[in-house]
């Protein structure tokens, strides 16, 4: 019996460095995203170019806003708007319109496009949930700031 007890915690002291695993920051963003708030969308995502975030947003651009912030759904069923920093675009599957509204919901990874006519354009790839919802290792971080960096 004190022969299993030893074995035993010898295993319990000789935890395998695979089983501590690194904690994933993942920063959240929710509210309403419109032209004055939109900051808080650039900011997350210079930030974190590459990595992964977690949104949810509802987007409200005025209608009769012409020249600062155009929203559009292209004829490839993505939803891009920008303002005069950054574009963004979102591909089919990941919003939906909901009382004049787009609703973005989930985790994505933000890919650099680079710049286009001095607008940086950031594409947000749909990952699915559950590989982040199961991770113990998660830690989520809600956005405070609009600073890039």
């Amino acid at each position: 019996m004190r022969k299993v007890l030893i074995i035993l915690a010898a295993l319990l002291f000789a935890v395998p460095s695979f089983c501590l695993a690194k904690t994933i920051k993942i920063e959240f963003l929710q509210g309403t995203i419109d032209p004055q708030k939109v900051g808080a969308l650039y900011g997350l995502s210079c930030r974190n170019e590459d990595h992964i975030v977690h949104l949810d947003i509802s987007v409200d651009w005025p209608k009769n806003s012409m020249n600062s912030v155009t929203l559009q759904e292209t004829s490839y069923k993505q939803l891009v708007f920008w303002d005069k920093n950054a574009e963004y675009v979102f591909p089919i599957g990941s919003y939906y319109w909901l009382h004049d509204w787009y609703i973005i919901k989930g985790y994505f990874i933000v890919r650099c496009g680079g710049a286009h006519q001095a607008i940086i354009s950031y594409a947000f790839e749909k990952i699915d949930d559950t590989t982040i919802l199961l991770n113990p290792s998660v830690e989520e971080i809600k956005v405070t700031s609009s600073d890039c960096y």
